[in-house]
């Protein structure tokens, strides 16, 4: 099971990031001013639930998902924790800096596009020492966030491997000191560890638990974890201990319940979406989809609203319409990408590649 590519966390990673992407497109509509460059003056409050559902679901799946597949790769046992580092920091570190260098810092400057720490005046050489100090990375907190838990976990690998509940345990609690005690630490986005490491260990809870998980007990646990999540979703309690444990239970149960509702369905849904080409190359490249999509939902809701909203006047219609724009240009960029990648592979090739030696010299 180790090697076999599971059809369920296939989809759920898709739909994540679809969702985070959707989520982007609209977050313009529901902006504060204080430092989105546009903000909509047209509030959809019908779709106000959405925006709620995804602060719950979207990013905190990606974790999830992301925490199975690492319990399931060190359960297989043929990586140690050296080479496990090794391969995070090849696939995190090195696109971080790739990606924040070369396409993240040039067009937010570009495009004065104002964002957290990030100021609208900001000169080029600002957004890179904003970037390289770990004070400015926008959506791309996720591989910051996502290299600190691999870290933690690497260090916990005794741990993990014998006493792999208490460890559960320990992380959730560890929510409650992290909420509190790293609030408003922007370095490498520590204030997000809190929201996130209780849910990447309980995706590898759903590893060691998914060898037991038939048919019928995959739609009760699906049922029951959708029927704590609207439970707990709907508790009104003041900010504190009781709001951090509450929000970690709903973000848990709502993604154990993603996990089960598309493991009923999820084999014959990837065995038909499998066959095009573009659900291919969006799972080929999923990780650099993430990191290229920002931030072109930006720069639509900025400079697209108002010619489109002149031609429809829709709402709805410019969301999918920015959601559209922004999976195509999203995978433009991944192209290039992939093209520049390749092409540099080549070279290094070339230049390792001993000079063949010419026939007609004589050995002797």
């Amino acid at each position: 099971m180790a090697t076999k590519k599971i059809n369920e966390i296939t989809l759920l990673k898709m739909l994540a990031l679809l969702s985070v992407l959707f989520f982007h497109c609209y977050r313009p509509f529901f902006g504060s001013g204080t430092y989105w460059k546009v903000v909509i003056d047209s509030n959809l409050d019908y779709m106000s639930w959405l925006l709620h559902f995804n602060k719950i679901f979207d990013v905190h799946c990606l974790f999830f998902c992301s925490g199975f597949l690492y319990f399931m790769t060190m359960s297989a046992g043929n990586r140690t924790v050296k080479d496990q580092l090794i391969k995070r920091v090849k696939r995190i570190v090195i696109p971080y800096f790739w990606v924040g260098m070369f396409y993240f810092v040039p067009l937010y400057t570009l495009f004065s596009v104002p964002s957290g720490l990030h100021l609208a005046n900001d000169s080029l050489w600002d957004g890179y020492e904003k970037f390289l100090t770990m004070q400015f990375s926008e959506h791309m907190w996720f591989l910051q966030i996502m290299l600190v838990i691999t870290v933690i976990c690497l260090l916990l690998n005794f741990m993990v491997k014998r006493f792999f509940w208490l460890l559960l345990v320990g992380s959730f609690l560890m929510t409650f000191v992290f909420s509190f005690y790293l609030k408003g630490v922007f370095f490498m986005s520590l204030q997000s560890l809190s929201d996130n490491l209780f849910i990447f260990v309980l995706g590898g809870a759903m590893y060691r638990m998914y060898g037991i998980l038939t048919e019928k007990r995959s739609l009760v646990l699906a049922v029951a974890s959708l029927a704590v999540f609207l439970a707990v979703y709907n508790v009104e309690v003041p900010k504190g201990w009781l709001s951090v444990m509450l929000s970690q239970i709903a973000a848990g149960s709502a993604c154990i319940g993603a996990l089960c509702f598309t493991r009923l369905f999820a084999d014959r849904v990837m065995d038909f979406l499998g066959k095009f080409r573009l659900v291919q190359f969006f799972d080929k490249n999923f990780m650099d989809f993430y990191m290229y999509h920002m931030p072109i939902p930006l720069v639509c809701a900025m400079y697209l609203y108002k010619p489109f909203i002149t031609v429809i006047d829709s709402n709805i219609a410019y969301l999918l319409f920015a959601w559209t724009l922004t999976l195509a240009l999203t995978a433009v960029a991944v192209k290039v990408d992939g093209l520049i990648k390749r092409g540099r592979d080549a070279v290094l090739l070339r230049l390792k590649k001993p000079e063949a030696v010419p026939e007609n010299i004589d050995h002797k």
